[in-house]
């Protein structure tokens, strides 16, 4: 019975054993794939962020197009309102010419505008208007005709840049829904693999609490054998001594003599049992309690100009705010408005494009960075972020992804110095 009981411990022990390791095999499993999505995450997370840039850059030009709109507006009101005065002075020169009795008309007496001859007019107006008065209507014809094609052609570069937004805009979107999904599944993977640790961390409890149990079964087991073999034999020595004395008391003779006293000497070499002793096991040295402490600030190393040092820090005061596209903060950003927003804190102002930002720097190589220096990949016009020293950057990475501090990877090749 004890065999058996012993057995189906082990039995149930390894069946506990062998459920862990499927799960531990499926937990491994989950892992992979969660590793998979998140590869995937930041690969769209890059492309979303290229994309934001693109858009930044499109608002800018979209900007310079309306003021060159806003610009040729005005100028063509100008040109109207010059025009508005040649012909108020046109009509009052005709008017004093032909209806006034000037000393060019034919006729004696006055006559009226709508009763000349269009081609006699026409004559007339060029040989009384002096050549300036001509002048001014070409002019005005020229400026006219400059300021409309103009604003068509402004016009027509702001609807083109318009919808580059709009496409712009539909690609993030896309990206977007794209990496809500991938995040959908990424959060449920985390959930399954939250729930396997759980499992297995029960099983595993269950395991130590069974293999706790079948010990304890088997030191009593041993101690209850040790007891009754104790037991057994001191039955066996009783019933010997027993004998002995009833044989003693059958052969003794009927003269008693008073037996001398005897002194039981110890064989030599034989030692006195010693008293028993209990060891106390040595103290157990319990160590203290493990206090939590917040992460340590970056560590920012010194170098650069005061702007860069400041810049730095605005940018390192930002962590853990979120990526949102075309955001310059102060509470949200994307990688070009976080370095804008950065550098304006210092008092120095750049475009809200990686691409302008890169255009507008001085350019430096990777291993001259200093701590406030710009890193870009081989395409600058997708990301940017700022070299913090110790081989670390802070960056606005992508949606999803807060206001970071990372190593600087092999992803950055490019590099530029503001200032």
């Amino acid at each position: 019975m004890k065999v058996s009981a012993t057995l189906t411990v082990l039995l149930a022990v390894a069946g506990t054993v062998t459920q862990s390791a499927a799960r531990a095999d499926q937990l491994a499993n989950e892992r992979a794939v969660a590793s998979a999505i998140a590869t995937k995450i930041s690969a769209l997370g890059q492309e979303e962020d290229a994309l934001s840039e693109q858009y930044d850059f499109g608002v800018q030009k979209l900007a310079s197009a309306k003021a060159r709109v806003e610009a040729a507006t005005r100028a063509f009101q100008d040109a109207e309102q010059e025009r508005a005065k040649t012909i108020a002075l046109l009509q009052q020169d005709a008017v004093q010419a032909y209806v006034g009795g000037g000393p060019e008309s034919a006729l004696g007496a006055p006559a009226s505008l709508t009763n000349l001859d269009q081609a006699l007019l026409r004559q007339e107006l060029e040989r009384t208007f002096a050549a300036d008065q001509t002048s001014a209507l070409d002019g005005y014809q020229l400026a006219e005709a400059n300021a409309s094609t103009a604003r068509s052609r402004l016009e027509a570069a702001q609807n083109a840049d318009a919808r580059q937004l709009s496409l712009l805009s539909s690609d993030r979107q896309r990206v977007q829904a794209s990496q809500a999904k991938l995040v959908s599944t990424e959060q449920q993977v985390r959930g399954n693999i939250a729930t396997l640790v759980a499992q297995i961390q029960h099983e595993q409890l269950l395991a130590e609490q069974r293999a706790a149990a079948a010990r304890l079964a088997r030191l009593r087991a041993q101690e209850a054998a040790a007891a009754a073999a104790a037991a057994a034999k001191a039955r066996e020595e009783a019933a010997l001594e027993a004998a002995a004395t009833t044989t003693t008391t059958t052969t003794a003779p009927t003269t008693t003599v008073a037996p001398a006293a005897t002194t039981t000497t110890a064989p030599a070499g034989t030692l006195a049992p010693a008293a028993a002793t209990t060891t106390v096991p040595p103290a157990t040295t319990v160590p203290p309690p493990a206090t939590t402490t917040p992460p340590p600030a970056p560590n920012v190393a010194p170098g650069g100009s005061p702007a860069a040092a400041t810049a730095v820090q605005a940018a390192l005061s930002r962590v853990g705010d979120p990526y949102v596209w075309g955001a310059a903060g102060p509470g949200a950003f994307d990688c070009s408005g976080l370095v804008m927003w950065a550098y304006a804190q210092a008092g120095v102002y750049l475009p809200h494009y990686s691409g302008a930002q890169y255009a507008d720097t001085t350019h430096i190589p990777m291993s001259a960075l200093q701590p406030g220096d710009l890193v870009f990949p081989a395409n600058p016009g997708q990301h940017v972020a700022m070299y913090i020293g110790n081989g670390e950057i802070v960056q606005a990475p992508y949606t999803g992804a807060d206001v970071q501090v990372v190593p600087l990877s092999s992803f950055f090749v490019l590099a530029s110095q503001v200032g």
